[in-house]
């Protein structure tokens, strides 16, 4: 199932996931990534397993399936509540994937601050803050537990690396934001040191955190090779993460045929299904060359 493309659950118009699994068979895209973003419904999982290899291969990703009540999902929380609240979600999405066949489930990087959902991808100075360190800490000791209780299942667990947005620096460095830069990327794999571990680039934080921080874009990808099992792709203008298609003259695309192995996720959002189809035709066309 490595080296496959799918299309986020994000990239439908609707947020109602019988919807987009009815539109996804329809159009014919039958491997799709259960993701953020789906409305609450207690029969979420049922609709889910009623499309299962009639046609529907899945994916799991970060907070699939939604609690009915919102939290805010953070391994690296100093909170007990929300700590223990986000390990259980992530051990039972891992579940999930064992049972629809997933090869891994993947999740987002924690953070050093005390954000609310309303929060999100918005600027963050407002919300507590507590020491990096810390934070590094208990999000090791989190992946540590979570790729032990994956292996156990025969699903890999992935982290992705997290966006600084211009508005999220606090005096001109990141210092709330885990997992943002490749150096960090590469300590978390040496202090989990489990081979079940491994990373989702997504491009699109890559590109946003690039220029916040100033690194090089293409060294990034370079330096996490060795451990990337799946890409999230999405364009941005580089000063906010907002999910935009792409076509083949998208920094990235040439980078995709240096990974045969790994999958791809479309994570556009709210496209047309000739959008989705033109993403996907990108991705074709660049591991084709």
């Amino acid at each position: 199932m490595t080296g496959e493309t799918y299309v986020s659950t994000g990239a439908f118009r609707t947020r109602d996931l019988p919807e987009i699994l009815e539109a996804a068979a329809g159009a014919g895209l039958h491997r799709l990534e259960l993701s953020s973003g789906v409305a609450f419904r207690p029969d979420l999982r049922d609709g889910v397993r009623r499309y299962l290899g009639r046609p529907h291969r899945y994916l799991v990703h970060n907070y699939f399936p939604p609690p009915e009540t919102p939290f805010v999902l953070n391994l690296a929380s100093n909170d007990p509540e929300t700590l223990a609240r986000s390990r259980a979600h992530c051990e039972g999405a891992l579940d999930l994937a064992a049972e629809v066949g997933a090869p891994f489930y993947s999740v987002h990087s924690g953070f050093a601050l005390h954000a609310t959902p309303e929060q999100l991808g918005r600027p963050l100075g407002a919300a507590p803050a507590f020491p990096y360190e810390e934070a590094y800490a208990i999000f090791v000791e989190s992946v540590r537990h979570l790729a032990a209780y994956g292996a156990g299942r025969g699903v890999r667990f992935l982290v992705e690396n997290n966006v600084v947005a211009p508005f999220n620096l606090a005096r001109g460095g990141n210092r709330w934001l885990l997992m943002a830069e490749a150096g960090e990327l590469l300590r978390l794999a040496r202090d989990v040191a489990s081979a079940n571990l491994g990373f989702l680039v997504d491009v699109g934080h890559v590109n946003v955190s690039a220029r916040s921080l100033g690194f090089d874009r293409r060294a990034f990808v370079e330096a996490v090779a060795g451990h990337v099992a799946a890409f999230h792709l999405s364009d941005n203008d580089g000063a906010a993460d907002d999910n935009r298609p792409f076509d083949g003259a998208a920094w990235f695309v040439p980078l995709l045929r240096e990974f045969p192995g790994a999958a791809v996720v479309i994570e556009a959002y709210r496209l047309e299904l000739a959008q989705i189809r033109a993403c996907a035709a990108v991705v074709e066309a660049a591991r084709a060359r």
